[in-house]
């Protein structure tokens, strides 16, 4: 029989997480953090990483990361810029 009690920091977790506050902040975390997952996964194709090893693994991983906030960036900041640029009226 093997009997498992939570350390102090576990109890003070769940305690934090019973108040709504945190609560409805968890909730949000589909929207934000779960979004780049679905993103690297069905874009990327990157169901299964091509090495093996965690160090090969964590580079590969890092890759997706930086080339996701790439197109993330180039979306929400250079993109808009541009096309103000290119249908802003030209001066005769």
């Amino acid at each position: 029989m093997v009997r498992a009690e939570d350390s102090a920091e576990v109890k003070k977790f769940r305690a934090k997480m019973e108040t709504e506050e945190a609560k409805a902040l968890y909730k949000k975390r589909g929207a934000v953090a779960e979004f780049p997952h679905l993103w690297i996964k069905d874009k990327f194709g990157m169901r299964r990483f091509s090495v093996r090893g965690l160090k090969k693994v964590n580079i590969e991983a890092l890759w997706l990361a930086v080339t996701f906030n790439i197109q993330q960036w180039i979306r929400l900041r250079w993109k808009p810029r541009l096309l103000q640029g290119a249908l802003a009226p030209v001066a005769a």
